[in-house]
């Protein structure tokens, strides 16, 4: 694996472990001054990003006169230096979703963020994409890179947001103890988890109301590849 794919699978590593992001906007009230703000954000499995707003938020009225967006999320240092600390900015148009396609992100959304689904009742919610062009992501000291497209980006994975909420649904329901053993082998995390997504390269679990995302060891494209990483991860863990 040469460093730029490396690199590239750090940064969308980040994107799944930090999901709260700075949005950073053209400020219509400040007249062109940017302008910073703080919400949740969710990696699409093609590598947009997707947020859940409401209409009177600032950031959402400043999209409305000037799409332009970056979104920065990083890693908060316990202790040390901060910029020892991964982050990634995801600059690029974003636009408001029809309910007809917001349909295709909403489950997901409201499992990563259960507290959102109250939103659903105010019809000033509404779910937007940022469709993202530049990738600027730096792991630490001496690793910088600007991210091509093509480097960034995923192939959706070979199911519908229907069949990825029957997978999480089946997981919780008859592998409670898979989810239990897989995240305690990666985070020595004690608890009942429950798996909230599952990607092409790794999956969610809440945990006491915090998310973890575990990782693929390699990516799937198809359910029956997502199984046997499962079955393959629970094993390990159980023979741990």
């Amino acid at each position: 694996m040469n460093e730029r794919t490396e690199a590239a699978n750090e940064a969308r590593l980040l994107a799944q472990q930090c999901q709260t992001a700075v949005f950073s906007t053209i400020s219509v009230k400040l007249q062109g001054h940017p302008f910073g703000s703080v919400s949740p954000v969710m990696l699409a499995d093609d590598g947009n990003m997707v947020f859940y707003v409401s209409d009177i938020a600032q950031h959402a009225r400043n999209l409305d006169q000037d799409p332009r967006l970056s979104l920065t999320l990083y890693h908060q240092a316990s202790h040390g230096d901060q910029n020892e600390q991964g982050r990634l900015t995801l600059s690029g148009l974003a636009h408001p979703l029809t309910d007809v396609q917001s349909a295709a992100y909403a489950p997901r959304y409201f499992r990563l963020f259960p507290e959102a689904q109250r939103y659903e009742k105010a019809h000033d919610f509404r779910f937007w994409l940022l469709k993202v062009k530049d990738v600027r992501f730096i792991g630490g000291f001496g690793k910088i890179f600007w991210l091509k497209q093509s480097e960034w980006q995923r192939l959706a994975p070979q199911w519908s947001a229907e069949q990825e909420s029957d997978m999480v649904r089946h997981m919780n329901a008859d592998h409670s103890d898979a989810c239990q053993l897989i995240l305690a082998d990666h985070f020595l995390q004690q608890g009942q988890p429950t798996m909230l997504s599952v990607y092409a390269d790794g999956c969610h679990f809440m945990l006491d109301g915090k998310r973890y995302f575990v990782p693929f060891t390699t990516p799937c494209h198809t359910s029956q590849e997502v199984r046997q990483a499962l079955v393959a991860m629970t094993n390990k863990a159980r023979a741990a």
